[in-house]
């Protein structure tokens, strides 16, 4: 098995890195305000999520923890790609011990990311075909067992890659957890669809008015995780193709390819939040209460700044 595949930055250090300034300067702006961006939506959701009473549902639950998973990318991927690119950028160093932190942390994230989106595509499934008694199920014993699912094959994976030897193609078990959860999301995903052709021929059988207000919202909702799942794939599957499609890196590692797809990849995860405004009423009312609040936080802060600046300059006018 080539070195390179299981290893890929074990040859970092003897070719050596460089990246041109004016694509190092414009990586290091981006990644920056994706971070910054990304944090703050993602903690928006997880606030949303826990504060507001209506999105206070077993499924959502799910993307609060899919949204901590985007959090481990912006908050601490992120800064460490910044850092990597600073290096290369203006000091032509392969920055070793902050890729290898990167490439474990990324692991972690993405790994967790992909096992999320296979279990809300399981739940999904369940909402749509089996309304009532999906919310039933999902109280019980489903969310739990989703939840310690979506963590412990992505935790399990950076542990492996730890103590396995060298020889061992380490990056086929980040791949192996990407097939088996894409195997599940388009299976269940399938099902969806099926779904819909079934109802799309009822339909016209019967009324608009037969359709349920709940089957509707739940239909609403399945699209919308579609859209991240799409998202998702879209930005990160370039990265996953480049650097293991043919066994080998198809571009140099750390050059300047690899680092822009390596930044598209990471921008999915600043980008679900966005998605649950733009579809999902509940959340955009959510953070526009949480945004009102903050505000009105400030201008108590600047209200009781200035009344102890008045206070201070009377007495000492006194």
């Amino acid at each position: 098995m080539n070195q390179t595949l299981s290893n890929p930055s074990a040859n970092l250090s003897e070719e050596g890195c460089s990246l041109p300034v004016a694509h190092g300067v414009v990586l290091i702006t981006i990644n920056t305000l994706v971070g910054v961006f990304g944090s703050f939506g993602n903690l928006l959701v997880c606030v949303a999520v826990v504060t507001n009473a209506r999105l206070r549902r077993s499924s959502n639950y799910l993307l609060f923890s899919l949204a901590i998973a985007d959090l481990i990318v912006t908050m601490v991927c992120e800064p460490l790609v910044v850092a990597i690119l600073g290096k290369i950028t203006f000091s032509s160093d392969c920055a070793t011990n902050l890729e290898h932190a990167y490439k474990i942390l990324s692991r972690l994230s993405c790994s967790a990311s992909v096992v999320h989106m296979a279990a809300i595509s399981v739940d999904r499934f369940l909402a749509v075909w089996y309304p009532l008694r999906h919310e039933i199920f999902m109280e019980k014993f489903g969310m739990k067992i989703m939840l310690i699912v979506s963590w412990t094959f992505p935790i399990t994976v950076p542990i492996l890659s730890a103590v396995l030897p060298e020889s061992f193609p380490k990056a086929f078990l980040g791949l192996a957890t990407f097939a088996l959860s894409y195997a599940i999301i388009v299976m269940f995903y399938s099902l969806i669809v099926a779904f819909l052709i079934k109802l799309r021929r009822k339909r016209n059988r019967q009324t608009p008015a037969t359709l349920s207000v709940s089957c509707r919202v739940e239909m609403r909702v399945a699209f919308t995780l579609a859209i991240v799942i799409g998202i998702f794939t879209v930005c990160c599957f370039p990265l996953i193709i480049a650097l293991f499609a043919a066994g080998k890196p198809l571009v140099k590692p750390q050059g300047a390819t690899h680092m822009w797809i390596r930044t598209v990849a990471l921008s999915s995860s600043a980008m679900n939040f966005l998605i649950y405004s733009l579809r999902i009423a509940d959340f955009r009312q959510a953070y526009g209460a949480i945004c009102r609040k903050i505000c009105s936080f400030q201008e108590i802060n600047i209200e009781a700044k200035l009344y102890k600046k008045e206070r201070s300059k009377q007495c000492c006018g006194n």
